[in-house]
């Protein structure tokens, strides 16, 4: 037992933290359906393990959410010590809902809400006024209203990809080592730790990711002389999430696509920036601006504008002019909308650029006008 200040008032309150049992998991679980904000990120939850019972056990702590991406997330709460065995069905239930359509989540979604423990749900989607159909629930409505965006945004987005997310009180080394595996194979999954605390006689939760590992701090602002500190800014300690926070939910998966296409060649992501982000690769570097809801500007650091035109020219890119935005005289850009596509083509390009190659190392085959998928010889 412990005592802390709260309030302006300097009031003491007893602290206590204790360890989760049965009646607390299910606590934990209703709380999470209504605040799932809990994990750490804009999350909404539209099942759990009765929607699945070929995957899951029935009554499981298991639940399924859609994220400000429009991807589904298969989440799992767990007692104690979190290990491989326990969470076979997370991982069986994460390949399965890749096999899913957003039509086939929507009817699930109706499942859910409909039963009777769930009323308090689907009173606040009713409220929200998403649409609903007696068998199905529109998820694209359901996101736009969660996270106050347009429906069409999550239009041919909803279930693009999966994700993992296991909240326990600690992790065995067995399952640390597969959730960073999964990560290096492009699987994203997190590991959260949670504790369970009475404050002034009130449970509450506090939840922290720490697979893989995170140091929000390392960014922050030195301590001034005196002992006080800076103001810590939200893209200090969001990192990623404030950035994607900014812009349209289908530019966001086109970030996530162009992280993955260059991985190979990238040295650190550095996202301490208020409009944009570092990729910095081996030899060269690129500011990816994020300050425009509806655009990315992709800047060629420290290049001049015609040497930046002359180096994408064997890729074939058309339709993409170099420019030049106010404030940012060393990096020339191009820019790409929510429909553009990240193909072949952009891979060597960007990893050419990052690891320091001549233009046109990796050979790009052009695909003929017209005729997707023919490819000149």
């Amino acid at each position: 037992m412990s005592k802390m200040y709260t309030g302006a008032g300097r009031v003491f309150q007893e602290v206590s933290a204790l360890p989760m049992d049965e009646e607390g998991l299910v606590d934990m679980k209703r709380r999470v359906k209504l605040q799932p904000h809990f994990l750490g990120e804009p999350l909404v939850v539209v099942a759990e393990a009765e929607d699945f019972p070929n995957v899951c056990m029935s009554g499981g702590d298991t639940m399924v959410a859609v994220d400000a991406l429009g991807r589904t997330a298969a989440i799992t709460l767990a007692i104690g010590i979190a290990d491989i065995d326990q969470q076979v069905s997370t991982l069986q239930l994460a390949a399965h809902l890749a096999t899913l359509s957003a039509e086939e989540i929507g009817r699930i979604s109706r499942n859910f809400i409909d039963r009777s423990y769930n009323d308090q749900i689907r009173r606040l989607w009713e409220e929200m006024d998403v649409e609903m159909s007696d068998d199905s629930v529109e998820i694209a409505s359901l996101l736009a209203a969660a996270f106050e965006r347009d429906a069409e945004d999550f239009f041919n987005l909803v279930n693009n990809s999966q994700r993992i997310i296991i909240a326990a009180e600690g992790f065995s080394s067995r399952l640390v080592g597969v959730i960073q595996w999964l990560n290096l194979c492009g699987v994203n999954a997190i590991g959260l730790r949670y504790r369970k605390y009475i404050v002034g006689g009130q449970d509450v939760f506090f939840a922290e990711q720490v697979v893989p590992t995170t140091d929000p701090a390392a960014d922050a602002p030195p301590m001034r002389h005196g002992g006080n500190t800076e103001p810590v800014e939200p893209w200090r300690i969001k990192g990623k999430l404030y950035h994607t926070e900014r812009i349209n939910p289908r530019l966001s998966a086109l970030l996530d696509e162009m992280l993955l296409l260059t991985k190979e060649s990238t040295f650190t992501l550095n996202w301490n920036n208020k409009y944009y982000f570092w990729i910095r690769g081996p030899r060269r570097n690129l500011r990816i601006r994020t300050y425009s809801r509806d655009r990315l500007e992709i800047g060629f650091y420290n290049a001049a504008p015609a040497a930046v035109a002359e180096f994408l020219e064997p890729y074939g890119l058309d339709g993409f002019e170099v420019v030049s935005i106010g404030g940012y005289s060393d990096s020339p850009f191009v820019v790409i909308g929510p429909d553009t596509r990240l193909d072949e083509r952009w891979k060597a390009m960007l990893n050419d650029w990052l690891s320091g190659a001549n233009p046109g190392r990796t050979r790009v085959d052009r695909v003929r006008p017209g005729q997707d998928g023919i490819v000149e010889p």
